[in-house]
């Protein structure tokens, strides 16, 4: 196991401690409010860190493709696909939604193999499918009741495009953030979040929401400081000295360490199937990390 693999494993264990405290405080403030607590967390922090420890002149071996691609993967994460994720939920419900949404490992897979000429043999193919198709089982198991809007056609559009745009996302930072300094990629990506979602904010979406979630933002510092700067170095390294096939779905296993977390605080029930889904997404892993 190297250390690419298990930076993209800690990125999923920090997004599934954050995504469920971001995910109460959306449903007051908004989605757009939230991103851009996560941009005014990890930017200076960042910055900062650029200028403590950084070498060289700042964005040093950028070229425009980087950019280009690092921009997209901005654009194809919490900038514009974030939001569009939660439209699909609205429609077809957060199972279905998330279900659609996380078989984006493969798409990234296949760009991988078919592009970039990565290596995937069928030990490695079996344990893509088998992670993906774990978590997936694990979605379906969180939540029940949602199947008159499963037949949305609108909303299955929108999870699936939502899929692709975060295989994107997984692209965008493997092909722009390869070789360069961790700091100056993540600065350049929470600048180009910034540039993007501020100017949400005069959505009419957005218009009328609360300012911040009940008890303030402060109670979102645990999660912000974990996603924004641990969980950004360890993503942005985990994709970059990675394959895509294992960096996209290492760092998509967020149901799964969210599984314990819930059973512990009683909001979801450990049963037979649940483990059975827990065993076949951490054999596929076991056999993307061989």
């Amino acid at each position: 196991m190297t250390l690419g693999t298990v930076a993209a494993f800690v990125a999923s264990v920090t997004w599934a401690f954050a995504t469920t405290r971001y995910a109460r405080a959306s449903r007051e403030v908004g989605s757009t409010r939230v991103n851009l607590a996560r941009t005014f967390t990890a930017l200076p922090a960042f910055a900062i860190l650029r200028v403590v420890f950084g070498e060289g002149p700042l964005f040093a071996g950028f070229t425009t493709e980087r950019a280009l691609w690092l921009l997209a993967s901005i654009v194809c994460s919490y900038a514009v696909a974030d939001s569009l994720f939660l439209a699909a939920c609205r429609r077809v419900g957060i199972t279905t939604g998330l279900s659609i949404a996380s078989t984006y490992p493969l798409w990234a897979a296949i760009w991988g193999t078919v592009v970039d000429g990565e290596a995937f043999g069928t030990e490695r193919a079996a344990g893509t499918l088998l992670a993906v198709g774990g978590v997936i089982w694990l979605v379906r198991l969180g939540t029940r009741g949602e199947s008159a809007r499963e037949r949305d056609g609108v909303g299955l559009g929108l999870a699936v495009l939502v899929s692709v745009l975060w295989a994107l996302n997984s692209i965008g930072v493997k092909r722009g953030a390869t070789g360069i300094g961790l700091f100056d990629v993540n600065v350049f990506r929470f600048s180009a979040a910034l540039l993007i979602l501020a100017p949400q904010l005069r959505l009419p979406s957005e218009r009328g929401r609360a300012r911040a979630p009940t008890g303030g933002w402060v109670t979102l510092v645990p999660a912000l400081l974990a996603d924004c700067t641990l969980g950004s170095l360890a993503y942005v390294y985990g994709l970059s000295h990675t394959d895509l096939a294992v960096g996209a779905t290492l760092s998509s296993l967020a149901p799964l360490i969210s599984v314990p977390f819930a059973v512990a605080a009683g909001e979801e029930r450990f049963d037979v199937r649940r483990l059975a889904a827990i065993v076949t997404t951490v054999l596929g892993v076991a056999l993307l990390v061989r």
